[in-house]
């Protein structure tokens, strides 16, 4: 596991490092910095009657006594303790017993005395939730920082500890060089010595144990393996990985990798198809989970009958010491499986599967003097300085945890340490010399067994096979039955130990059901494909053909279990907390800004708005928006107390979620929390199609009904073939319309999720749309208020609702009646039923009515249709779809035949389409300005502009033509690379604001330079830009010099470039030039993008990654075309090595001849009146990708504000504006715009005149 660099620690950090910098409160550590170091044997003194303040530094160890006041005694070696006063309390004792035993040892630390000050900084508690477990941390970080700095100040050249959190605590170490050895630390980014380079830990880290898995599974042959996993407990992943990578490193194949749930009733069902899945492919299986579901693994497995003849072997990996007083526990009923009742489901046999069962976990103290040294750790734990509250009952039914023997082992071995670097002469305080003699070392540890510390300065820890063996009169027990001894040459990460076992005694050996350990594959392979059968001809046929049987049966039933996988892996459930709604008044504003205005009886996308002035508003579909992994989403609450996720309702969910079409709108997911029902769909920003028909400012004319139309009968034809096969609510709030003008249905499907939902106001929302639906359904479901039902479906909007009863569902022929409401909504654009006169309730009745024998039924009226000379095609094609006889009406096929005609003018390349879509809404901004000086030109120059941004303007006008646009190769082109040193550094100091603002002037300059060369801006990242002459326009050689000449002023400029927020730091810019050929072209659709394919690219970036601050590093290409044009000065840097290029002369650029520049320029344009009249007016504008810009927030800036330098881009935006409109504007123009000067980066509309020009 790679862990970050310091620089991207040090933010992390800060906040720490100033609890530690600032002096500490009053009162706080007085104790501390005054007390004094008494003696270990010091039995006088007596303990408080409570426990000492967290924030005390309690001294202790060495021999007489003295005080920290005094002069400190010069061979005393002073440790600082950071501990936990609070939790596992007994193991504190095991401090002052392993000092008094260094300074007992001749052997260690000869005329030196060992002392220690201890200090509680407190832990994180049990189970603290994710908010808490931050706060807890950071607060605990501080303190333990805090004392760090007072043990330093006090002469404390090591540290021991701390408890739960190290990583501030080591970062802090390492920067003072002094060593932290943690006996309770388990954070895997320890090990990364690149950066905690005086840390060590006699705690192994979880994953170890993975070394132990390897080295078991090479002991005995195993080749290959399955590995099963749960999500719980949490050490159970990192053992996976760390399983998993190893295995590789040392060729043992893993076939499979399995998981199941932490959820108990359910391990069994899991289990089982585990089993099924994988009992053909392996014959080992590597289990990585709590003892629980071990015991539902096994008990699978013995039951299934693959357990009596030895031929599988499952190898559990448990973080659990083992007790040999709870040797029998393991395999009686009660342990194995407490969630068992009933005693007719657990048999005495099932014990017998744990005979195939090994288990690895930590290794139980074997030292034999290992009780009394517990009773001297709760001796020492009462005593001075930690004086923990003793009761005989209570100390004697307590064990001593094992981290007391791991803070044991931290004080021997750091004093072994400095007793090999005080006998070299080496300071004691060099953390980094102190841990060259801790890592890649064994030691002896309390527990009565050597531990190794790898070259990361992690405990490898020691760890026993644990196997079921015959007990003396009582069955079978688990037993120890061998360990994992490492040798001293075990000097890489990836080296294994070596299996051994406790006793020579075969009878104390694992226990093989069949005599011998299984094999990893059987002789004949897993289906005995390696050994050849001599079939009799005559059996042939009827084994055929129940081959064949056998292979349409087993294909059947793989089809339904991987249906009923996918029914229950429930992909598109979405967890409440995961949600960020968005306010609604944030949604109002942004629905706002879609259009450039809204009539009044308009509506914004995100909710309701009904004009006050209407007496009779009509509801609009309501949305809530929020933010679900980073994307927009519109969500969708279903009223419902509780959800039962049946069967049928996970079949309708796994449906929508695979409708997969560019007219329906795609299914995010579902939320099923109590309380918190609701449907996760994407968000289309331009509303609903009821809101662009209600809004009578935009006009449509027959191409964009066209488009509208075939959207919707798109989306209706692949729906009508899918699974859902109806929709059963299609209106004109359930098609949404995208920021592409691409219009998706939505509300399908999802019946029975939503069914028996009650929404407020729901008698007039269903009257609402009982006018869209066909007069048979109305008839069986009833119309509110008139025959005592319901209309059906619910919903509307992004996200749709459900329906009461199965007539909710609806009918393909009930869809064809409501696209011909639809289809005479959007042309009439006067409502699904123009203007009638009549209710809601009216119309829905007399529709529901049957009609009077000889009497047409009652439907909307098309003399207004006709009127406004509406094709007769398109008129009998809606009195088709809503005929009365279901019928006697047309599939939605046949309907898009017969309007088909109505999509003439439709282009079948998307793109062109929807550029044609936005030009036709360009179009229709004419009739918007009307008097506004032809505000529709201005908005297709910068639609063009804009594509222009986008696309070199040779490829733009080729795609506008609609020309295909290839990928061009180009013989010799010049590729310019910068980016700005120690951007990293300055941007850990800056904020995010001040970063944009940074880079928004830096490119600001950048592009006000280059457009007066013959080069083209290709993209920037981050810091990095990136530019190139020679295409898509060829220039001859003049590619180098116009890069050159561009570099060198660019460096010119960044010299005077001041940093907004740090005034008088100037930036270091480093340049890379290359010349050579490269492949040029148009990647990608709904984003295209011109891109540089080659070496030449690879080669320029790395001129710029090897060059030095403000220097122009250029490649001997760029020099000999640069001398061919001549006027340029260069200094040889000679052989460089290049990476991944070998060894290559360059040169830098040092200047060049002006006149030599000026002679070879093409004339420039004269100054039009225009041009004249822009510099008048002092016009300066911000370069930001959305072109022209408006202040944020209604201010305006002085022309004195403006900065003098900004870029020419807006100018020449606003001077092609004039030149187009003429001059005699110009004035005008000048008076409107002067009080509208953009300022800095911010993003605003773009820029347009709301008012009459005079």
């Amino acid at each position: 596991m790679s862990s970050p660099p310091p620089s991207r620690l040090l933010p992390e950090l800060l906040p720490l490092l100033v609890c530690v910098l600032l002096p500490p409160a009053a009162g706080v550590l007085e104790h501390a910095l005054h007390a004094e170091i008494s003696s270990s044997t010091d039995t006088t003194a007596d303990c408080p009657p409570v426990l000492p303040p967290p924030d005390e530094l309690h001294p202790g160890g060495g021999r007489a006594g003295g005080s920290a006041r005094q002069e400190r005694d010069t061979n005393g070696v002073l440790l600082g303790f950071l501990g936990a006063y609070g939790q596992t309390q007994v193991v504190l004792g095991a401090l002052p017993l392993a000092v008094r035993n260094v300074n007992k040892d001749p052997q260690l630390l000869p005329g030196r005395e060992l002392q220690y000050l201890a200090a509680d900084i407190g832990t994180l508690g049990a189970n603290p939730s994710d908010s808490g477990l931050r706060r807890r941390d950071s607060s605990l970080a501080a303190l333990a920082l805090r004392v760090m700095t007072v043990m330093r100040d006090r002469g404390a050249v090591a540290f021991i500890g701390p408890d739960d959190t190290c990583g501030p605590e080591a970062l802090v170490a390492a920067a003072w060089n002094l060593p932290v050895i943690s006996y309770n630390c388990a954070d895997a980014r320890m090990s990364d010595k690149r950066v905690y380079h005086t840390f060590a830990r006699t705690l192994p880290p979880a994953s170890k144990v993975s070394k132990s898995v390897v080295a078991l599974l090479r002991a005995f042959g195993w080749s290959s393996f399955v590995m099963v996993a749960g999500k719980q407990p949490a050490w159970s992943t990192g053992v996976r990985d760390a399983i998993e990578d190893l295995a590789r490193t040392h060729d043992v194949a893993i076939s499979d990798i399995c998981e199941f749930s932490d959820y108990i009733p359910r391990h069994i069902e899991e289990m089982e198809a585990i089993v099924q899945k994988t009992y053909e492919t392996t014959r080992v299986y590597v289990f990585v989970g709590e003892h629980v579901a071990l015991v539902d693994f096994v008990k699978v497995l013995h039951r299934r009958g693959l357990l009596e003849k030895g031929e599988y072997v499952v190898i559990s990996v448990d973080d659990e010491i083992y007790d040999p007083k709870s040797k029998h526990k393991i395999v009686q009923r009660e342990y194995l499986d407490p969630f068992l009742r009933d005693g007719a489901a657990w048999s005495a046999e099932d014990a017998v599967g744990f005979r195939s069962v090994l288990k690895l976990t930590p290794g139980h103290p074997r030292n034999p003097k290992f009780d009394d040294i517990c009773k001297d750790i709760k001796e020492f734990s009462t005593s001075p300085p930690f004086c923990v509250p003793y009761h005989r009952l209570i100390f004697n039914s307590i064990s001593v945890p094992i981290h007391a023997a791991h803070l044991y082992d931290a004080v021997m071995i750091y004093a072994r340490a400095l007793t090999e670097v005080l006998r070299d002469g080496v300071d004691p305080r060099n953390g980094t010399a102190i841990l060259e003699h801790i890592r890649g070392r064994p030691y002896q540890s309390v527990q009565g067994f050597d531990v190794l510390i790898d070259d990361n300065g992690d405990a490898e820890g020691n760890f026993s096979v644990v196997a079921a063996l015959p007990d003396d009169g009582e069955g079978i027990s688990m037993q120890p039955v061998g360990y994992f001894a490492y040798g001293h040459a075990n000097d890489t990460q990836s080296a294994l130990p070596e299996f051994r076992y406790f006793s020579t005694n075969r009878s104390r050996q694992i226990q093989w059901v069949s005599g011998s350990p299984p094999r990893a594959e059987p002789l004949c392979g897993f289906r005995g494909e390696r050994c050849t059968y001599r079939a009799d001809w005559r059996l042939g046929l009827p084994v055929a053909a129940l081959g064949v049987l056998a292979v349409v049966g087993a294909a059947f039933a793989l089809k339904h279990y991987r249906y009923e996988q996918k029914l229950a892996c429930l992909l598109w459930k979405v967890d409440s907390h995961a949600i960020t709604l968005i306010p609604a008044a944030g949604n109002e504003a942004a629905s706002k800004s879609m259009m450039c205005r809204r009539s009044a009886r308009s509506v914004a996308a995100g909710g309701p708005e009904p004009d006050p002035g209407d007496p009779d508003p009509e509801p609009r579909a309501h949305t809530h928006i929020g933010l679900y992994r980073g994307s927009i989403v519109a969500v969708k609450y279903v009223h419902k107390r509780s959800l039962d996720l049946t069967r049928s309702i996970r079949k309708e969910l796994k449906q929508i979620r695979e409708v997969r079409h560019e007219n329906l709108i795609p299914f995010i997911g579902a939320c099923v929390d109590q309380g918190a029902l609701c449907i996760l769909t994407a968000y289309c920003a331009r509303g609903s199609l009821e809101d662009v028909l209600a809004n009578d400012d935009l006009h449509l004319d027959n191409m964009f009904v066209s488009s509208l139309v075939a959207d919707i009968l798109k989306g209706m034809i692949y729906l009508h073939d899918s699974d859902i096969v109806s929709h059963g609510n299609l209106r004109s709030s359930n098609c949404l319309v995208d920021s592409r003008w691409v219009l998706q249905i939505t509300d399908f499907g999802l019946h029975e999720f939503k069914a028996g939902q009650v929404e407020p106001d729901g008698e007039r929302r269903e009257l609402r749309r009982c006018l869209w639906r066909a007069p048979e359904l109305l008839r069986a479901g009833g119309v509110p208020g008139v025959l005592g039902g319901s209309c059906g479906g619910h919903g509307g909007g992004h996200g749709g609702h459900g329906g009461h009863g199965d007539h909710g569902r609806g009918t393909q022929k009930g869809d064809v009646y409501s696209f011909g409401i639809l289809l005479y909504e959007i042309i009439g654009r006067a409502g699904p039923w123009g203007r009638s006169g009549l209710s809601d309730q009216e119309v829905a009745a007399r529709v529901a009515a049957v009609p009077p024998p000889g009497q047409p039924a009652f439907r909307p009226d098309l003399r207004a249709l006709e009127a406004d000379g509406t094709a007769e095609y398109v008129l009998r094609c809606m009195e088709s779809c809503w005929s009365e006889d279901p019928e006697q009406r047309p599939d939605i096929r046949l309907v898009r035949v017969k309007l088909k005609a109505m999509q003439a003018g439709l282009k079948p390349n998307i793109f062109d389409n929807m550029l044609s879509i936005m030009e036709k809404y360009a179009y229709n901004l004419e009739g918007l300005v009307q008097e506004r000086t032809n505000q529709l030109t201005e908005e297709k120059k910068k639609t063009e502009a804009l594509l222009h941004r986008m696309l070199p303007k040779t490829v733009a006008e080729a795609l506008k033509r609609g020309d295909p646009v290839e990928a061009e190769s180009f013989d010799c082109v010049t590729i310019y690379f910068s980016d700005i040193v120690g951007f990293t550094e300055l941007s850990a100091v800056s904020t995010p604001l001040q970063v944009v603002d940074l880079l928004n002037d830096l490119y600001t300059c950048c592009d006000s330079i280059i457009e007066h060369y013959d080069v083209y801006k290709v993209e920037t990242i981050g810091d990095a830009y990136m530019v190139v002459s020679g295409l898509p326009v060829r220039n001859g050689d003049r590619h180098a010099g116009e890069i050159a000449s561009m570099a060198l002023q660019i460096l010119s400029r960044i010299r005077r470039f001041e940093v907004r927020h740090r005034p008088g730091e100037q930036l270091q810019l480093r340049i890379g030039i290359h010349s050579g050929h490269c492949v040029a072209g148009v990647v990608g659709l709904a984003m295209p993008r011109y891109c540089l394919f080659g070496d030449t690219v690879n080669t320029a970036s790395r001129m710029e990654s090897s060059g030095l601050p403000h220097r122009i590093h250029i490649s001997e290409a760029t020099h000999a075309l640069l001398q061919r044009l001549d006027g340029y000065q260069c200094e040889e840097r000679g052989v460089i090595a290049v990476k991944g290029k070998g060894n290559m002369r360059t040169w830098w650029l040092v200047g060049e001849d002006p006149r030599q520049r000026a002679a070879r320029a093409p004339p420039r344009p004269a100054q039009t009146a225009c041009t004249a009249c822009r510099c008048r007016a002092g016009l300066t504008m911000s370069e930001t990708p959305d072109l022209l810009r408006r202040p944020a927030g209604g201010e305006a800036l002085s022309a004195d504000d403006v900065r003098p330098d900004a870029s020419e881009l807006h100018r020449r935006a606003l001077e092609d504006w004039l030149r187009y409109a003429g001059a005699d504007v110009c004035d005008a123009i000048v008076r409107k715009l002067a009080p509208h000067h953009a300022r800095g980066h911010q993003s605003a509309p773009v820029v347009t005149f709301t008012e009459k020009l005079a």
